[in-house]
C-alpha cells in the first residue's frame, strides 16, 4: 500500500510538472503583450539629411532609441536599435528670401514579432529666411536692388543623431 501511494504521488507530481511547463503564465507574458496607442518612443536619425538634395516627399532612415514595453510593463515589444523609417514632406525655398520647410508626420518600425508598427510624429523644421536682406538691398539700391528678389532662403538640414518623439498610432497585440 505504501509503494502504491508513493507511485501515485510520483505520477501526480510528473503530471503537474508537465502541466506547468506548457501552461506557465509567466512564460506567456514574457513573450508578448499589448502595445498601446499613444505609447511614447524616441527615434534617432541615422544619417545626415540635407533637404536641398531631396525630392518633395521621401523617407529618412532612423533607429528606435529606447526599448518600448507592453502596457503592463512586463515585456519589451520594440527593442532599442530597431530600424525605423520617417516619412517627410518638403516645401521648397523660394524667391524673395522665403525659407524652405520640412515636416515629419509619420514613421514606421517593427515590433519583436516583425509586425509593422505605425508611428505619429509632429515636427517641422524651417530653414533660414533671407527676407530681411532682400528688403534692405531692394530699398538701398532701388531699382537695381529689386534683382535681389531672386535670392532664395535656405532649406533645413537634419544632422545624424537628431531625435524625434513619436507615438504609436493604434493598439496592437505583439506575440
Amino acid at each position: 500500500m505504501k509503494k502504491h501511494l508513493e507511485l501515485l504521488r510520483s505520477v501526480v507530481a510528473a503530471v503537474l510538472v508537465v502541466a506547468l511547463m506548457f501552461c506557465n503564465p509567466i512564460n506567456a507574458m514574457a513573450q508578448g503583450g499589448k502595445l498601446s496607442e499613444g505609447a511614447q518612443l524616441v527615434l534617432r536619425v541615422s544619417e545626415d539629411f540635407n533637404s536641398a538634395n531631396k525630392a518633395d516627399t521621401g523617407i529618412l532612415n532612423a533607429v528606435v532609441d529606447n526599448d518600448v514595453y507592453s502596457a503592463d510593463g512586463t515585456a519589451v515589444l520594440i527593442k532599442a536599435g530597431t530600424p525605423a523609417y520617417i516619412e517627410f514632406t518638403a516645401e521648397s525655398n523660394g524667391s524673395w528670401g522665403k525659407a524652405g520647410k520640412i515636416c515629419f508626420t509619420n514613421a514606421f518600425t517593427k515590433a519583436v514579432d516583425d509586425k509593422r508598427v505605425a508611428l505619429r510624429l509632429s515636427s517641422c523644421k524651417k530653414g533660414g529666411s533671407k527676407l530681411g536682406g532682400v528688403i534692405v538691398l531692394s530699398v538701398l539700391f532701388f531699382p537695381i536692388g529689386l534683382i535681389s528678389g531672386c535670392m532664395k532662403g535656405s532649406m533645413p538640414k537634419i544632422s545624424q543623431g537628431t531625435t524625434f518623439s513619436a507615438t504609436v498610432m493604434q493598439d496592437m497585440v505583439v506575440e
